[in-house]
């Protein structure tokens, strides 16, 4: 046990050729049935509406906590003391049946650490240079200008130009709004190819501050995330994460508009997940190497305290979901 979170043992990860293989069909039955489903299905396991404990054979089971101390001084921390919500009582862990190693932490993060998170993601980690996203192989994305600490304070005459001279250039709104789908933080991931560099010595420091927040939470040494922007009707399709030299667990934290997540390991199994903002699923053990996706995600359920967010740029919040995902690249 490690900071309330239990590390487990995975099995060897599969090669890394095997990221280019296609994932398995009940999988990705599972995943097509559930793109217009509504949250409230039958089939999806739902944290705020669990069977009673006298079930015979519940979905998921409380099997440990992370104490209310390590929390608060975790959110303070990483509030810089201000704003951050005091922990009254340990937070449950809970293990998903279905899925050995699949843990889901609901309401794990309060709304003082959401907004700060995201601040610190959006408004100051997404201007650095350094950390790539989609729009940058098509796009001159400069850092603001003077006077501007953020993308989201641009005024809305900004254009980006386009790399290609047949290209169109960029508006700032369609930018944020439409055309910002994720950007990597630390270890700068090789979509064409599904690899990281071989060593640290060319990549970005990660954030220290989340790498503190994920650490003395996860028990996990972030080395790489990415954050991905998804708009209501996005999906992501069904993948597995086997790219890393370390068995750490994966770390994933959403924000913003609901979703479902699906993961699965083994034959014929899977599990579908409703996750709220302020969530955190842990993939560990048997799987950190699981198959898993995003079928959904549900338009006008972005907590109220939530959607105004940012100030430059209010509700633009209303109509996303903003997950990070965190990984351990190394041993």
């Amino acid at each position: 046990m490690q900071n309330g979170v239990k590390m487990k043992t995975p099995p060897k990860p599969p090669p890394i050729s095997y990221a280019h293989h296609a994932p398995p069909a009940h999988i990705r039955a599972l995943h097509k049935a559930h793109q217009k489903s509504a949250l409230t299905a039958p089939t999806v396991l739902d944290f705020e509406n669990l069977p009673p404990n006298s079930s015979s054979s519940p979905p998921a089971i409380a099997t440990s906590t992370i104490s209310a101390s390590i929390a608060s001084a975790a959110f303070s921390a990483f509030c810089d003391g201000a704003d951050a919500t005091s922990v009254e009582s340990d937070i449950l862990i809970y293990k998903v049946a279905s899925v050995p190693g699949l843990e889901v932490i609901p309401n794990l993060f309060p709304p003082s650490v959401q907004k700060t998170l995201l601040r610190k993601l959006l408004l100051r980690d997404l201007s650095d240079p350094r950390h790539k996203t989609n729009l940058h192989a098509h796009y001159n994305l400069p850092p603001p200008s003077p006077g501007a600490r953020s993308y989201f304070e641009l005024p809305p005459e900004t254009t980006f130009r386009a790399l290609s001279t047949d290209g169109r250039d960029l508006p700032i709104d369609r930018m944020l709004d439409k055309k910002l789908r994720w950007v990597t933080l630390g270890g700068q991931y090789d979509w064409s190819l599904k690899k990281y560099p071989v060593d640290s010595s060319s990549l970005p420091k990660f954030p220290r501050d989340i790498r503190e927040l994920v650490g003395s939470l996860f028990g996990i040494t972030a080395q790489a995330a990415i954050v991905n922007i998804y708009s209501p009707g996005d999906t992501l399709a069904p993948h597995r994460d086997i790219s890393e030299a370390s068995s750490a667990s994966l770390v994933s934290v959403s924000l913003g508009c609901e979703a479902l997540f699906i993961a699965g390991v083994g034959e014929g199994e899977g599990v579908v997940v409703r996750v709220r903002s302020g969530d955190a699923v842990v993939m560990s053990g048997e799987a950190r190497w699981a198959w898993h996706s995003v079928p959904t995600v549900a338009a006008r359920t972005c907590p109220e305290w939530l959607q105004e967010w940012p100030e430059e740029r209010r509700c633009w919040m209303m109509g996303k979901r903003v997950n990070l995902n965190v990984r351990q690249m190394w041993d």
